[in-house]
């Protein structure tokens, strides 16, 4: 394995969750069956919608706690120090609930050395008081995430409540918003919806914005609920993407975060397999990927992070860890040191 090049990695994007003890759109299914997984997963493979299941993987370990304890148990052997956590599907009914997040957060030991919450910037101005609440609660508080990823496939789960969401005016004055309180916005879409964050980024440079796993690709590596059947689907889904991300890399203000392509959604079909991929099979697969990103962005702005536990359906930490320094080594220790650690410090003001 080649050397850890910083003393500490920092994972710049976990989700921790404790799945009966916090509001979760699973927390019923968790207070009902959680005393046994096996009748758990059956449970949830029932009751849960189609894309929901697919977009996660049969195997997912969203179905129990996610917790510090957990997570360092999954990083034991791969050098990791600090850690982000992006939020995670906090139920919220009024404009402030998702603030609750962010103090369950403040509370655990082991926390995360950078929050990014959630706030609804679909209240335009009206979402002032949540940021502030977010602020106050936690000295690590840093940014928001407000999903865009929306797919007009109905086999595709969709994370936000209607396309184009990052177009619509009162969404933009919540945007604009984050500059007044401090806060940065982190970026989910699918790869159709790059040019949409693009445009997003140029509406107000000074919102520091990076943009999570890549964009998600979907279908790229194989076909997923029918997208990216052929080869030749799977060609014009990646080209389509790596003009997406060189368009998106010209906003200098925006960073890139080296990671979940290992979600079932991608297509590679790992969560399937009864055996995690190999380094060198990962390495062979996703290597264009990264270094397309690293090439368009550049060291400087890119950041190496998990999405764990959600892409733990499909590989082990210590196999990607392994698999991401073989895909960076050539650009050479000082990239390396950027992209494992002093990107997300110098982002995430840590």
């Amino acid at each position: 394995m080649l050397d850890m090049p910083v003393d500490e990695m920092l994972d710049a994007h976990i989700h921790l969750f404790n799945l009966k003890g916090t509001p979760r759109p699973m927390q019923p299914l968790g207070k009902l069956f959680g005393w046994n997984e096996r009748v758990l997963r059956f449970m949830a493979t029932k009751l849960m919608p189609d894309d929901t299941v697919n977009f996660f993987g049969p195997g997912t370990p969203l179905l129990a706690d996610y917790m510090p304890v957990d997570y360092r148990a999954d990083v034991e052997s791969s050098g990791v120090g600090r850690y982000v956590h992006v939020q995670a599907a906090w139920t919220d009914k009024r404009p402030l609930d998702p603030v609750g997040e962010t103090v369950w957060l403040e509370s655990l030991d082991d926390g995360p050395a950078a929050i990014i919450g959630y706030a609804d910037l679909s209240l335009g101005a009206d979402v002032a008081p949540v940021l502030a609440a977010h602020n106050a609660a936690s000295t690590r508080m840093r940014g928001i995430r407000h999903m865009l990823a929306w797919h007009h496939d109905k086999t595709v789960m969709n994370h936000a409540v209607r396309p184009r969401l990052a177009h619509d005016p009162r969404f933009r004055e919540g945007f604009d918003r984050l500059t007044e309180h401090g806060l940065s916005f982190d970026a989910w879409c699918y790869s159709a919806q790059i040019d949409e964050v693009s445009a997003l980024a140029q509406h107000n440079p000074d919102v520091p914005m990076v943009l999570c796993h890549m964009g998600t690709p979907i279908g790229i590596g194989g076909e997923f609920g029918g997208i990216g059947v052929s080869e030749q689907e799977r060609a014009r889904i990646a080209g389509e993407w790596r003009d997406g991300i060189s368009g998106l890399a010209l906003n200098k203000h925006v960073n890139c975060k080296l990671s979940g392509l290992l979600m079932p959604v991608l297509g590679f079909g790992y969560e399937h397999s009864k055996k995690s991929p190999s380094v060198a099979e990962l390495v062979g697969r996703l290597s264009p990927m990264i270094e397309h990103c690293i090439d368009a962005f550049g060291p400087e702005r890119c950041m190496v992070a998990s999405n764990f536990p959600v892409d733990k359906v499909a590989v082990t930490y210590e196999t990607m860890t392994k698999a991401m320094l073989e895909m960076t080594h050539r650009y050479g220790l000082e990239a390396q040191q950027a992209m494992f650690a002093g990107t997300a410090e110098t982002f995430y003001r840590i």
